[in-house]
């Protein structure tokens, strides 16, 4: 049985498939996989409407869900429009709040987030979001970052300082930090078409995958 994601470049007219192939040589390593399935959860650092960012989160979903990984997605901007004052941390939690944390974080042995650049930083929202989690809730969960820039250095600082807090909260962070630089150009009609970004989100899934 064969799994092919496709994706057509618009610039370059090149054509990038993802494809896994399931037969006799991994047939087993496909059964183990799910019978001990691992959860993935991607989040959007942007409560930002029809961001840049949600394009390269959508793409990353495919990219995993294509390699057989169960994944949740987690966009801030569904987040209640309280969640800053009113989460698990300061009390008076909306269930609705509880609940996305309940089912999104809790379960996910693996995290990946995908955060835009802003103002040389990370987002508000984000840190917002982390702040309202209990850090046991955090605690030895591996963590893998993309930064979306519409600059040269694709959300380094931000990756940088996202380090420190995931450290601090005695996650396991990747190493491979991605930055993903000059967004718009790398876009086209609402979806990721740079074949050289798409080819090196995949080399990052599969070290979150390994890890």
């Amino acid at each position: 049985m064969n799994l092919a994601f496709l994706l057509v470049s618009q610039r370059n007219r090149k054509v990038f498939t993802y494809r896994s192939n399931v037969g006799v040589d991994n047939k087993r390593n496909f059964e183990q996989n799910s019978v001990d399935t691992k959860m993935i959860t991607v989040i959007c650092g942007t409560n930002r409407a029809n961001s840049n960012t949600s394009l390269v989160v959508r793409f990353y979903e495919n990219l995993l869900k294509s390699k057989n990984q169960e994944v949740e997605v987690l966009y801030l901007e569904d987040l209640p429009k309280d969640y800053v004052f009113h989460n698990d941390v300061l009390g008076n939690a909306s269930p609705e709040f509880t609940n996305i944390v309940k089912s999104k974080i809790v379960p996910a042995d693996k995290l990946v987030v995908i955060s835009p650049e802003y103002n040389g930083g990370y987002t508000g929202a984000l840190k917002a979001f982390i702040d309202g989690v209990w850090p046991e809730n955090l605690k030895g969960k591996k963590v893998a970052m993309v930064g979306v820039a519409s600059g040269r250095s694709g959300n380094l600082r931000g990756m940088d300082h996202l380090t420190n807090i995931f450290h601090y909260l005695k996650m396991d962070v990747i190493p491979f930090k991605l930055p993903i630089s000059r967004i718009e150009t790398l876009i086209d009609n609402g979806e990721l078409v740079d074949v050289y970004t798409m080819e090196t989100l995949d080399k990052h899934a599969d070290q979150l995958i390994e890890s």
